[in-house]
């Protein structure tokens, strides 16, 4: 039995979105409810309707496909149900998109400053380098001081602290948040968990105690929803990848 290949690099995960730069590991053909944007030498993205040979591409979301990349390879995924997935998607359409060698350069550019943590949106600037850009308007600041709490809180979130926070019913806070975030509240959600899980992970907790410190009900639903969102599982990402907290 062939051993599997792990992902070797750095990586972060944010609210709607998570970097990767490094070495990807096995990478088969599969389909993740995110939108891949990846950038590298010899950089091939396979899919039903052939090879795509280039320096980056941008594949929709739920879109089967298999991407490869010489290293250092940059992968940038964003949540499709965010505000900035939404254009993205809306200027992509269904189709992969090819990015020249310029916006190829400036994606790894991205991905790298967002590991570093100098980069509070790679999904906005994602956004704009796909032509899809929009004022955002000014935010509630009910909504940013609930984040401020939900980032600083040593337990797992749930939409009944969120609605507790700003003041409102859960119905009401979920219809605020959707009009401030731009994104369902479950969607928040289930990023925020990812992000704590492999936070825990990187803090030294086995899969079991990081799934439950993220929230989730067992290791077994971290591994279905990490194989959802990025197409692989934590045993494969989380081989020498060194997480960042977001």
């Amino acid at each position: 039995m062939n051993k599997v290949a792990k992902w070797r690099g750095a990586a972060r995960i944010g609210p709607g979105w998570a970097a990767f730069l490094g070495a990807a590991g096995d990478n088969g053909f599969h389909s993740h409810h995110a939108i891949q944007a990846f950038a590298g030498p010899h950089a091939l993205l396979v899919e039903a309707s052939g090879e795509h040979h280039g320096q980056g591409f941008v594949a929709p979301a739920n879109r089967s496909h298999r991407a490869t990349a010489a290293y250092p390879s940059s992968f940038l995924y964003v949540d499709p149900d965010g505000a900035s997935g939404q254009r993205i998607a809306r200027a992509i359409g269904d189709a992969i998109r090819v990015l020249s060698p310029i916006q190829a350069a400036e994606l790894a550019a991205i991905v790298e400053t967002s590991i570093g943590g100098g980069d509070a949106d790679p999904a906005e600037r994602l956004a704009a380098l796909l032509g899809a850009t929009e004022i955002a308007p000014a935010r509630d600041a009910r909504i940013d001081a609930a984040l401020v709490a939900f980032h600083e809180s040593d337990a797992a979130l749930d939409a009944r602290a969120l609605a507790r926070a700003v003041g409102l019913s859960q119905s009401r806070a979920a219809h605020l948040f959707r009009d401030e975030i731009g994104a369902p509240i479950r969607s928040f959600l289930l990023w925020s968990k990812l992000r704590r899980a492999f936070t825990g992970i990187a803090q030294g907790l086995s899969l079991t105690e990081a799934a439950h410190h993220g929230g989730f009900a067992d290791s077994a639903h971290f591994s279905r929803t990490c194989v959802r969102m990025f197409g692989a599982s934590p045993l494969i990402i989380t081989g020498a990848v060194k997480f960042n907290e977001a």
